[in-house]
């Protein structure tokens, strides 16, 4: 049975999620990635970033996810 996220042994999607300590910056770095922006933000915790499948080759739709820290 095929997965939703794999067709014809190909992703269709892809999904990343940044961990780590405490004050280390995840959500900074995962802003300037979505954003192709540096900014110091104060959010602890981000929704999920979508990044623009027109900035990829492959076209596949990546979607990275922020954690806290706890």
């Amino acid at each position: 049975m095929p997965r939703d996220n794999v067709h014809r042994g190909y992703r269709t999607e892809v999904r990343i999620v940044v961990v780590g300590d405490n004050r280390t910056g995840k959500s900074s770095l995962i802003r300037a990635v979505a954003s192709n922006n540096f900014e110091e933000i104060l959010v602890p915790v981000l929704p999920p970033q979508n990044l623009p499948i027109h900035k990829y080759r492959d076209r596949v739709p990546i979607t990275i996810i922020d954690t806290s820290s706890r």
